[in-house]
């Protein structure tokens, strides 16, 4: 009956080797991650990810704002907001003016 045990636990422990090394074939690396949060007169944002998983969030406040994202992977998403104010402006809204 050992020896019997014994084989099983053998080829058993040799079937994980032989999963752990096929998955590590088909490992994903890890997402990429960007945000950027913009809150000047001029803001400009440049985004480049390469990776499996791309993900890039982007919101900008000001009088100018300009994103450029480029993202090669096999999921890539992107999502830039674009607010335009001019501060002189609001400061008079605040004052009354």
């Amino acid at each position: 009956m050992k020896p019997s045990i014994l084989l099983i636990g053998a080829a058993m422990l040799g079937s994980t080797y032989l999963a752990y090394g096929e998955a590590s074939q088909q490992r994903i690396e890890k997402p990429c991650f960007s945000v950027n949060i913009q809150n000047k007169p001029v803001n400009n944002a440049t985004v480049h990810q390469n990776c499996d998983l791309n993900f890039n969030r982007t919101v900008q406040a000001g009088a100018q704002n300009t994103a450029v994202t480029v993202q090669s992977g096999q999921v890539n998403s992107n999502k830039v907001r674009q607010y335009w104010y001019d501060r002189m402006e609001y400061l008079g809204r605040i004052r009354g003016e």
